[in-house]
């Protein structure tokens, strides 16, 4: 019953996930400190803003970014 994302949400909702996935992995008090981390991070911030570039709102992008 889930509808399709945009590729831009969809996008940021991956990128978001790769950064919890790092942060479960390194701990979340560790996160600063680990370079995949802050790397996934600065993805993540891109993808934030090509979707909001496209049009989206920020609710719909940070919605998608919390279901993966």
């Amino acid at each position: 019953m889930s509808k399709k994302q945009p590729p831009a949400v969809a996008a940021y909702a991956q990128a978001a996930q790769n950064c919890r996935d790092i942060g479960q992995q390194v701990g979340v008090r560790n996160c600063d400190n680990d370079l995949n981390w802050r790397a996934a991070e600065l993805v993540a911030e891109a993808r934030f803003n090509d979707a909001r570039n496209a049009g989206h709102s920020v609710d719909e992008i940070l919605k998608a970014g919390r279901k993966q």
